[in-house]
């Protein structure tokens, strides 16, 4: 599997938390960041969000910035969480004003997709859930989130894909499309062949998901449109670099990305708030590409038979001389 990776260019930013919302270090201008991100090895694009786009730096600015920089952008990311106008809800919000200011967000992604030349948008649902019991009505909070991504992918058809990113919680106690049972049975519900799904490594981990079983489980219906990449230890996002707490379910989600012929960007979407950035993604980088090349090693047709005895101990002796011998 050849890797295209991108980097989401947030992971450049200051690095806000809950405790130091100031940053733990200065925030670099746009600019600046998209030429740290063109000197990583390894990172062949970047992801951008909507709210980049702004009226100091315009879609056709923006083209010529990447185009400079040597930078396709892989996807623009829809997130509302920073905005206070969300703070009840976006896509599922049950006034109509606030949740036409929502997908108005889609529909400006899409837009910029369109200048920008490229065809994929991520929406990720993370104002849209609820923190207290009888806090929503879930039935009509599903419905309103399935209408209103449904308008967003009649604005970004035929020519613009949109990927649904899935998370348990945060910031929301509970996120509405919380799984990947969830995100596939939007999709199925919405029957657009541009809707698909995002998904991150850590968020299905937080799911109590294997995120290779996730994987196979979306190719089957076609419907893996985008993969993100961090680690964390399941409780929580706590975007680490890929690779650094869960090597071996790292290594298994790469081998089906290979199997199933994902030629999609794998991006890092990483909060490395504590470590020097540019660090940080090369370290990831570097991950993935180790684990990627020892894949290259492993026979899948002895794999797959080794599978089929559901022993074990046949795939641990294939997978040990793979990752641990030579």
């Amino acid at each position: 599997m050849t890797l295209k990776i991108s980097l989401a260019l947030r992971v450049l930013s200051g690095a806000p938390d809950r405790y130091c919302p100031d940053g733990y270090r200065d925030t670099p201008r746009f600019q600046e960041r998209l030429s740290a991100a063109a000197k990583l090895k390894g990172v062949t694009a970047i992801e951008i969000e909507q709210t980049d786009i702004n009226p100091e730096l315009p879609p056709k600015e923006l083209k010529r910035m990447l185009k400079d920089y040597n930078l396709p952008c892989s996807s623009v990311a829809v997130d509302l969480a920073h905005d206070r106008r969300f703070a009840l809800g976006g896509f599922g919000n049950q006034h109509q004003k606030t949740r036409n200011a929502a997908i108005d967000e889609g529909r400006k992604a899409a837009d910029i997709a369109r200048v920008l030349g490229m065809n994929d948008i991520t929406v990720k649902l993370y104002t849209d859930g609820f923190d207290y019991p009888f806090q929503v009505d879930y039935g009509a909070h599903w419905n309103t989130v399935i209408s209103s991504i449904k308008t967003i992918a009649k604005y970004a058809s035929p020519d613009v894909n949109v990927a649904i990113a899935y998370k348990p919680r945060d910031p929301r106690q509970h996120l509405t499309v919380a799984t990947v049972g969830k995100s596939l049975s939007l999709c199925q519900e919405i029957a657009m062949k541009n809707v698909g799904v995002a998904m991150s490594f850590s968020h299905a981990m937080m799911a109590g998901e294997n995120p290779a079983e996730s994987i196979a489980f979306l190719t089957r219906a076609s419907k893996l449109f985008r993969v993100y990449f961090s680690d964390c230890y399941r409780l929580w996002d706590d975007g680490l670099v890929p690779g650094s707490v869960h090597t071996w379910e790292l290594m298994e989600a790469l081998f089906y990305l290979k199997t199933s012929k994902h030629t999609g960007y794998l991006t890092l979407d990483m909060f490395p708030n504590r470590l020097e950035p540019s660090h940080a993604c090369q370290i990831a980088v570097g991950n993935l590409s180790i684990f990627s090349k020892k894949l290259e090693k492993l026979d899948t047709s002895e794999m797959r038979r080794a599978q089929k005895t559901l022993d074990a101990v046949e795939t641990q002796k294939i997978i040990r001389r793979v990752m641990l011998q030579g």
